[in-house]
């Protein structure tokens, strides 16, 4: 179902990967202990709520919501989002509901997120998934830069979707995560490459009844690594309704979970337990459910 990677020709300037639209956030911790929005910096579509605090477990992390003024993502479209942790502070970023990307006959839509995370930092980045019409095409890359002794948690996802009720597939999808150190040494590297028809009907050419597709992983400090491994393969699968492997990344830096589900609220339920069996094994709490 998952090919490599082919490349798209951005040679004419409306396919060039340019960032139209840029989202910035830095965070820091205070001497209370309390992590705070530093800066801020957004530019159409992108919109930031309010900072919260909601987690009783860790009362110190903010929790941001991320909104879009624009309805999705449509052709053209080349999106940007840079997160930067510091030393110790703890940030959960997520969305408010699902984006969705529109039809593109023409052209595709790029969109990149970079995560710095700095020594002791907790950095939770579980956005909603996407959805893709049909037509959509999507470039879509996630880089994670981090420092020894950090922990990352973040949930990759898309499902599949026609309003019309005629199951046309999307066009195509290309992803890529990344994992590196602040050197610049890679330490993963994730890509592939699927079309609508692809994932509607795999190699058999039969249909399949997975909607939804998504990559859950958790970085941490090598000596964590086991324990993850274990806590995520404990968590509860609904039979037929999820489809998961689970495994150990290279050089023990974490564990990621690749997931296959018949409809969005099974995949979001699993999540919802995957997220907490990793955030109460690096932190010795679960985290408190969030409202969206």
């Amino acid at each position: 179902m998952l090919d490599t990677v082919v490349n798209v020709d951005a040679g004419d300037s409306k396919t060039k990967l340019l960032s139209d639209s840029r989202l910035e956030m830095s965070f820091q911790l205070n001497p209370e202990q309390r992590s705070y929005l530093s800066e801020q910096y957004f530019t159409y579509p992108f919109h930031v709520c309010r900072a919260q605090y909601m987690d009783k477990s860790l009362p110190g992390m903010v929790t941001m919501y991320l909104q879009s003024c624009s309805g999705g993502v449509f052709k053209g479209d080349r999106l940007a989002t840079v997160i930067d942790v510091a030393e110790g502070a703890q940030v959960h970023v997520t969305t408010q509901a699902s984006t969705i990307i529109h039809r593109m006959e023409e052209d595709f839509a790029h969109q990149t997120i970079e995560i710095n995370c700095a020594e002791g930092a907790l950095v939770e980045y579980l956005p909603n998934s996407i959805i893709l019409f049909p037509e959509a095409k999507l470039r879509s890359s996630i880089t994670v830069t981090r420092d020894p002794g950090c922990d990352v948690i973040l949930c990759d996802a898309f499902l599949t979707h026609d309003p019309e009720g005629s199951e046309k597939p999307f066009g195509w999808l290309e992803n890529e995560l990344i994992v590196q150190n602040h050197e610049g040494d890679i330490e993963i590297i994730d890509r592939f490459h699927v079309t609508g028809d692809q994932f509607r009907t795999g190699e058999t050419g039969k249909p399949n009844p997975y909607t939804v597709h998504g990559t859950f992983a958790v970085l941490s400090d090598p000596a964590n690594a086991q324990q993850l491994l274990e806590v995520l393969r404990a968590c509860p699968v609904l039979d037929g309704d999820i489809f998961s492997g689970i495994s150990s990344l290279s050089n023990d830096v974490g564990c990621w979970v690749r997931f296959l589900a018949v409809v969005g609220i099974s995949a979001d339920k699993y999540v919802q337990s995957l997220w907490f069996a990793a955030r109460e094994a690096l932190t010795g709490h679960p985290p408190t459910k969030r409202r969206k």
